[in-house]
């Protein structure tokens, strides 16, 4: 079922958002196949893993959220939603790949986009996933992913952003202690569901508007951590091209290198 919904939401994607213009070489992808929706049965519908963890049913949420091999990919994943706040249903997709080399010592990155706004499937299909996408429509394989050497955590963050969702709008959230209390309350979910990967050495990391997001869920498990029963074994944080602070940020370079301000 889930593997069906995976394949749409790829298709879907494919469909909505700009695409790389490069052709398949031999360093961006082993080979490629074109992505069509689906046939068959309706996929069905979204599967909420938060129920079946309340209940101590660890098991069949893992059993559930496994993503059948995609065509022509022999690529292991984890897919699902986490509710973050029962109030107003809201929920936070994510799409998590094991190491490919070594998953049980491999370092757990949690990879968040900027935007704000911006669906963390952009980093998985654009940049650093083990799928790339073509104008052609085709979704090849990245020959060197992140996931060959790290277990990697996509979260569509913040609620409302490319596949998750709130079905109030006080569900969204309105500043970035909102957006840590969410994610943490993901990460928390996600290490009881998958817990062998609890002791492994966690990053959060992302770029641009997630300058914001990735020390906003870095405070908070700074502070939750001591009295947390779950733990997370935080070791750091990466950001690249990061808005930390705009108006720092946005000042020109130049007058600054010359000592003029």
């Amino acid at each position: 079922m889930l593997k069906e919904t995976v394949s749409l939401l790829l298709a879907l994607w494919i469909a909505s958002e700009p695409v790389l213009s490069r052709g398949c070489s031999s360093f961006f992808c082993r080979k490629s196949l074109r992505v069509t929706k689906p046939k068959g049965p309706d996929p069905g519908k979204p599967l909420f893993l938060t129920p079946y963890l309340e209940r101590g049913n660890v098991e069949e949420a893992r059993r559930l959220s496994l993503v059948g091999p995609l065509p022509g990919a022999n690529v292991k994943s984890y897919s699902g939603y986490l509710t973050v706040n029962k109030t107003y249903n809201s929920n936070l997709f994510f799409w998590f790949f094991p190491a490919q080399e070594r998953p049980e010592a491999a370092p757990v990155l949690l990879w968040l986009q900027g935007g704000p706004g911006g669906t963390s499937m952009f980093g998985l299909f654009v940049e650093h996933g083990p799928y790339v996408v073509y104008q052609n429509l085709t979704a090849g394989f990245r020959s060197y992913p992140w996931t060959s050497r790290y277990s990697v955590l996509y979260i569509d963050n913040p609620v409302g952003t490319g596949f998750s969702f709130t079905d109030d709008d006080r569900g969204f959230a309105r500043d970035q202690d909102d957006v840590g209390r969410d994610l943490y309350s993901a990460l928390t979910q996600f290490f009881q569901i998958f817990s062998e990967f609890q002791p492994n050495d966690f990053y959060a990391t992302g770029e641009s508007y997630a300058g914001k997001y990735v020390p906003a869920i870095g405070y908070y498990i700074h502070k939750n951590n001591p009295s947390a029963k779950v733990k997370i074994n935080f070791r750091g944080v990466a950001i690249g091209d990061g808005l930390c602070d705009p108006e720092v940020v946005r000042t020109p370079g130049t007058p600054l290198l010359l000592g003029l301000r």
